[in-house]
């Protein structure tokens, strides 16, 4: 199942990892022409302020209360430039660490439940609310599992183009949702590392 958002009157997206696939060979090329290079896929970031989310039980912040840890560690999809009409498709899949802790309840099976939320922002766009979507996961830890890779659902993007801005200027943030006091605690653990 997908996810959408809507850019002007032609975009759409969904979640995930980026691997690049070109349209279809030109009809009627000769085998001694040249071909000019494809156009670039937009490019992929992962902003390091927001890579990371710890969420805690109640107010504490001590590790006993922490409930998740989640980090973005990748991506992958597919781009395909549409020249003629002026728009690029891209499909994601964010990959994700997710960390049970202490906190997190054990349910009767053995199992923990946690989900978070996590975004996927083209800069570009703003302030259209099309220009950053935040989608939420939920994450099922096997009995006695603390940690999985877990991978999202695709996200797919339709991505308008004008003459001023190419597929290769367009560039698409990965990121954990944070309020204010997330966004704060990473940066005071970033700068202490």
């Amino acid at each position: 199942m997908g996810r959408r958002f809507e850019l002007g009157l032609a975009a759409r997206a969904a979640r995930g990892a980026v691997a690049l696939t070109m349209l279809g060979a030109l009809a009627g090329c000769g085998a001694f022409e040249k071909k000019a290079p494809p156009p670039p896929c937009p490019q992929v970031l992962i902003d390091r302020d927001t890579a990371q989310a710890t969420r805690f039980q109640g107010s504490g912040t001590d590790i006993t209360d922490t409930l998740i840890e989640t980090e973005v560690v990748g991506y992958t999809g597919s781009c395909e430039v549409h020249v003629d009409e002026h728009s690029v498709d891209m499909s994601l899949n964010v990959v994700f660490k997710v960390t049970a802790g202490p906190a997190t309840p054990l349910q009767p099976d053995g199992t923990r439940k946690q989900s978070f939320q996590y975004f996927v922002a083209l800069p570009d766009f703003f302030p259209h609310p099309a220009g950053k979507q935040v989608f939420t996961a939920e994450v099922t830890f096997p009995p006695n599992v603390n940690e999985v890779r877990y991978r999202d659902g695709e996200v797919t993007l339709k991505i308008p183009l004008t003459k001023s801005v190419s597929s290769g200027d367009i560039r698409v943030y990965l990121g954990m949702q944070l309020d204010r006091t997330q966004l704060e605690y990473n940066r005071r653990h970033q700068s202490g590392s």
